[in-house]
């Protein structure tokens, strides 16, 4: 029976969210529904669609809470060296991945319908995490505009994700203990190659 005066809006909210993780800890998203998240939490489809919008939505909330955890990991304990804390960057990042594995897949294989365009709050979460590399690569290369910047921080950190994902698949064809030598060698060799070039370049 639902129980629609027991808790704020913003309670069932988190609720809800909390259920959709919970799940994920020990089942892929296929097997989820609105209603069993309803369920879950003891009230009916029909209070998640006025709290949620949609059951999408509600997914969207996992994952915008997912992308402000990882955010979070990601700007603790910089320090004065760039490279270092890009490479510790990367494996927290991919650390991350491997610990919430179906919340770190939502996150990337969850669309928009209808070509609808993400939330601002979503969008701003993945803005800021592209800052914290951009932030980290600017003091590695002062020189360089914001657009080189720009696109320097989504070229190193596309093949972080991509070495993260293939590890995520067992597809690495490498003991896991391998993925923290390789995320460091591109950093370390994508660094190099752009102070190399940077010589030659004029930014």
């Amino acid at each position: 029976m639902a129980r629609r005066k027991e808790h704020t809006h913003e309670q069932i909210k988190t609720m809800a969210i909390e259920a959709v993780v919970m799940h994920l800890q020990h089942d892929n998203i296929e097997t989820l529904s609105l209603r069993k998240v309803a369920s879950l939490i003891g009230y009916v489809p029909s209070t998640l669609i006025n709290i949620f919008g949609s059951y999408h939505y509600l997914l969207l909330a996992v994952s915008e809470q997912t992308l402000a955890q990882l955010a979070n990991k990601l700007s603790l304990e910089m320090n004065d060296n760039p490279l270092l804390n890009i490479q510790q960057m990367a494996t927290i990042y991919s650390e991350f991945a491997l610990q919430n594995r179906r919340c770190f897949r939502l996150v990337f294989e969850l669309s928009m319908p209808d070509d609808q365009p993400l939330p601002i709050a979503h969008l701003s979460l993945i803005k800021s995490l592209f800052g914290l590399v951009e932030s980290q690569l600017l003091q590695y290369f002062p020189e360089a505009d914001s657009q080189k910047i720009e696109m320097m921080s989504r070229v190193l950190w596309g093949a972080i994700h991509g070495l993260t994902s293939l590890a995520l698949d067992g597809k690495l064809f490498e003991e896991q203990s391998c993925l923290q030598d390789m995320l460091i060698s591109h950093v370390q060799s994508y660094i190099a190659g752009m102070s190399i070039k940077k010589e030659f370049t004029c930014y």
